[in-house]
């Protein structure tokens, strides 16, 4: 039951109203890494092992046609099952400069934004202070299309949107054992079974822990922090806008 599981389980039931549709979470809903996940659905190509940020034009235009596409399903998805507003914001992304490296980062980016026709803008650093409140930011490069999702608000909001329209979602029921025999397969879990003609294995990293994509795997964690929501007079004092997102350049 994290992004991908939620949102298959989401798809098929638009495809096959009358499916009958289960999800096992081994956790609570929103405890494992979608749930701590930095909220950035970013609609542009994001290579940051390229050295200049240039790539491929048709497969960039690809990349992106899919991460739009994504987007806009998250955004139905808010809207289908009555998200409060924070859980998807369309708030773009800004690449954020505090160097002369990062500098020279985005004006390549942006020459190769130009390239594939995307908007984007070039900010200094005094723009860059009346976004986010702070003098740290040297420029940035700001392009409109990111959404940001507040993760465990939305993966919640998906589960249970999703168990109102017949989607049967069990917590606490990790998989121990994947079995097929004669063209049905076997979910097993602690404390029962789960039998089925198709399985979606939503599990990412752990797809090896169930004999698929062995020794080409490797967890890595990379968990956003959260504070507590700023108070009206600790934004006024911060200053900057109510809403934005910066990814270092």
């Amino acid at each position: 039951a994290g992004f991908a599981g939620l949102a298959a389980a989401r798809r098929l039931r638009q495809l096959h109203p009358r499916a009958s549709i289960v999800v096992l979470e081994a956790r609570r809903i929103a405890e494992g890494p979608a749930g701590r996940n930095s909220g950035f659905m970013i609609d542009l190509p994001h290579n940051l092992a390229s050295d200049d940020y240039a790539g491929a034009l048709d497969a960039d235009r690809i990349q992106t046609e899919m991460n739009r596409s994504a987007i806009s399903f998250a955004r139905d998805a808010a809207s289908e099952y009555d998200m409060a507003g924070e859980a998807f914001v369309v708030s773009g992304k800004t690449n954020a400069a505090a160097s002369a490296k990062g500098m020279r980062h985005n004006l390549a980016y942006a020459k190769h934004l130009g390239t594939l026709g995307e908007t984007h803008e070039l900010l200094d650093g005094r723009q860059m202070q009346e976004i986010c409140g702070s003098d740290y930011y040297r420029s940035g490069l700001y392009t409109p299309g990111t959404a940001m999702l507040q993760p465990a608000l939305f993966v919640r909001g998906m589960a249970a949107g999703l168990a109102a329209q017949d989607v049967k979602v069990f917590e606490n029921s990790p998989v121990v054992a994947l079995e097929r025999s004669a063209g049905v397969w076997t979910a097993k879990t602690g404390k029962g079974s789960v039998q089925s003609p198709m399985v979606i294995l939503a599990v990412n990293g752990h797809a090896e822990s169930f004999g698929f994509f062995k020794r080409r795997l490797m967890h890595i964690y990379l968990y956003a922090s959260m504070t507590r929501p700023l108070t009206d007079e600790e934004q006024k004092r911060l200053g900057g806008d109510n809403t934005w997102g910066f990814t270092p350049a």
